[in-house]
């Protein structure tokens, strides 16, 4: 019996050495958008149906600063039935920090079927959303507080390579949703582009969602999934090249969505 409790104390003390991990706040300095460059670069995103890899279209996206404390990122998704979508979000440059959200979707007509506007600060959001002839106003908890999920490489392309593990609050403003992330640095990967090497970090994620609990498993084979990162990139190569889930991929250079 004593030994049976000694087992289990060693292992309750590894599991706790092992599970420890660092905090990030918005705005403690930790992030520093101010390290992104602008860029206007095009992936590739796909979906993992009926077992196999299906295209998605293409996701290009332009980053560019707005004066020193404002940096603008545009997201255009074209996808193959003609439908575009726009998504801009703008952040605080040093934090990091979202600060307004606007998303327009167009037909292949190029009439626009919905367009929505949020603004965040640190208590939540507020906004309105049109579709068609209707507009109301909108409203939520999602805030300046939490990293955008959506484009959550960025922010982790500015910090060193890290031996623990971080935890910070992020959110998904197109689910309206909150989550505790935890992002671990799980090793290197040298990626071929052209005739060029270059190394990124592979950073595994788990999402806990904070309204509904669920949790979503790290790795690229689970829907947590794993971002590829580049602190430093050559011209014309993105800061994060790659980010695959289960189900889901979106890519800059070779893999389940672009293939040689």
């Amino acid at each position: 019996m004593k030994m049976k409790l000694l087992i289990a104390f060693l292992l309750l003390s590894v599991g706790g050495a092992a599970g420890a991990s660092t905090e990030i706040i918005v705005g403690d300095g930790q992030i520093d958008g101010r390290k992104i460059e602008p860029f206007e670069l095009t992936w590739q995103q796909c979906a993992y149906q009926d077992d196999e890899w299906i295209s998605q279209g293409s996701v290009t996206e332009t980053l560019s600063p707005i004066g020193d404390t404002v940096l603008r990122l545009r997201r255009n998704v074209r996808q193959s039935n003609g439908v575009t979508g726009v998504s801009t979000t703008y952040f605080d440059r040093a934090s990091f920090a979202p600060i307004r959200m606007e998303n327009e979707v167009t037909g292949a007509d190029g009439s626009v079927l919905a367009y929505s506007q949020r603004d965040l600060t640190a208590d939540g959001y507020e906004g309105f959303a049109v579709r068609g002839e209707d507009k109301r106003i909108v409203q939520g908890a999602v805030s300046s507080n939490m990293l955008d999920g959506g484009s959550l490489g960025l922010p982790l392309a500015t910090i060193g390579y890290q031996n623990e593990p971080l935890e910070f609050l992020a959110s998904m403003m197109s689910f309206d949703a909150s989550y505790r992330v935890k992002a671990e640095w799980v090793g290197r990967e040298v990626l071929k582009h052209g005739d060029q090497q270059v190394e990124s970090w592979m950073i595994d994620v788990e999402w806990h969602h904070e309204e509904l609990g669920d949790i979503y498993p790290p790795g690229p084979d689970a829907s947590g999934g794993r971002y590829w990162v580049v602190p430093n990139p050559p011209d014309g190569f993105p800061y994060v090249p790659r980010y695959k889930t289960d189900t889901y991929a979106v890519e800059f250079i070779n893999g389940d969505c672009l293939r040689d």
